[in-house]
């Protein structure tokens, strides 16, 4: 490879990845990329709300990998924020089930700790949480959980997944007026696996990350 070639190669190479960059840093193609590869496209992030600022994060309990069909109190994902100008309260959350039946899904609770929030009606393949009450000072991180009791007619292969599909899913008042996250939507979950365990082979261990039925 003679110097002219060498020069132009190194060129190219340069302009490749300027445009990588600056492609890059764009929130949309931040966002698709994350949609794209699998990760939550709000994690970590900060989320304008009107003229106000919240810190949104949707994350999974990183020992709860796979579930079982039949299997009950199932930690499916945690919801945390931040608000940075005001009391928050979040009175209402309706989340999209993806990956099996809403049938297959028996209950689903929302919680703060061990306090139940609201208790979901599961209906036309999402769950809602009404009357939820739940209440964050400024500068105060809220975490709510969502559990859920899995049916027993769920198959192993599939994969559960809850996404908040519309700003107006989340209802919250920040400082005593409704506001509307301004993110992309929709917003995906992180997904459980359904597996089916071989407990009638000799020696077989149940492997980690899953969650059995209660004995």
């Amino acid at each position: 490879m003679n110097i002219e070639k060498i020069i132009k190669f190194y060129f190219l190479l340069v302009m490749i990845v300027c445009s990588t960059v600056a492609v890059g840093s764009d929130r949309n193609t931040q966002t698709f990329m994350a949609n794209v590869l699998g990760y939550n496209s709000v994690e970590h992030s900060v989320i304008e709300v009107d003229d106000r600022k919240i810190d949104f994060e949707i994350s999974r309990n990183k020992d709860v990998l796979s579930v079982v069909p039949g299997a009950t109190n199932v930690n499916m994902m945690k919801i945390s924020f931040r608000t940075h100008d005001d009391q928050m309260l979040i009175n209402g959350l309706k989340l999209k089930i993806f990956g099996v039946l809403s049938e297959n899904i028996d209950k689903a609770i929302l919680k703060s700790g061990e306090e139940i929030l609201s208790e979901g009606n599961i209906e036309n393949g999402y769950i809602s949480f009404g009357n939820v009450g739940y209440k964050t000072d400024k500068n105060s991180e809220g975490l709510i959980s969502i559990f859920l009791d899995v049916g027993e007619n769920l198959k192993a292969g599939e994969r559960i997944r809850l996404d908040l599909q519309d700003p107006k899913d989340i209802y919250m008042m920040v400082g005593g007026r409704n506001f509307d996250l301004k993110t992309s939507f929709p917003v995906k979950g992180k997904a459980l696996s359904i597996v089916s365990l071989r407990g009638w082979i000799p020696g077989y261990t149940m492997p980690k990350n899953v969650v059995d039925r209660k004995k």
